[in-house]
């Protein structure tokens, strides 16, 4: 993911309400990434014909998912638990904050809606599906902030933050290395 680019996860609104009474404003990074938000709720069996309908396909990198749009720009991607892609394991869309698209918003707003899901951000934050609040979201997000003044946004990041996600992302693989 390019740092211009702003992700926003699918999450089924059902099984998010299941674990909280209400939806919150954000869930801890464990929770976000750890989670299989999809494993006991499925989308509809036409759902990717949606995704076609927003942007092009594209050749993905792996078996295990489907890509849409373009590298670096704006896209989307499906992972699946398998290469039989009968199983979603992830719904996502990243748009680019050089030059933000309120069509795109729109429908990936829509998409979420139709799927019954809420949009959860690069920092955890949970959002509904609706079009001015996803626009402000990235409005203020390190993506749009990195388009303005690459240098100032860059000085300005945590430095931490990021070692801490980077030892969580890898922690498995520090654990049991590749042979």
């Amino acid at each position: 993911m390019a740092i211009w680019q702003y992700r926003l996860i699918l999450i089924p609104e059902e099984v998010l309400l299941n674990k909280y009474d209400v939806l919150p404003l954000a869930i801890p990074m464990e929770l976000a990434k750890e989670f299989g938000w999809w494993l006991d709720r499925q989308p509809p069996v036409d759902f990717e014909q949606q995704i076609d309908s927003i942007l092009l396909q594209m050749d993905s990198w792996s078996t295990q998912m489907r890509m849409w749009g373009q590298k670096h720009g704006n896209d989307a991607y499906v992972c699946y638990v398998d290469e039989s892609k009968n199983k979603v394991e992830q719904i996502a869309f990243r748009v680019d904050a050089s030059a933000i698209s309120r069509d795109l918003v729109r429908q990936i707003c829509r998409l979420a809606s139709q799927l019954r899901c809420v949009l959860m951000t690069p920092q955890y934050e949970i959002l509904v599906p609706d079009e001015s609040m996803v626009l402000t979201a990235i409005d203020g997000s390190t993506a749009r902030r990195f388009i303005d003044d690459p240098e100032s946004t860059l000085r300005s990041m945590d430095c931490k933050k990021i070692e801490e996600q980077a030892n969580y992302l890898t922690r498995n693989w520090r654990k049991n290395p590749p042979k």
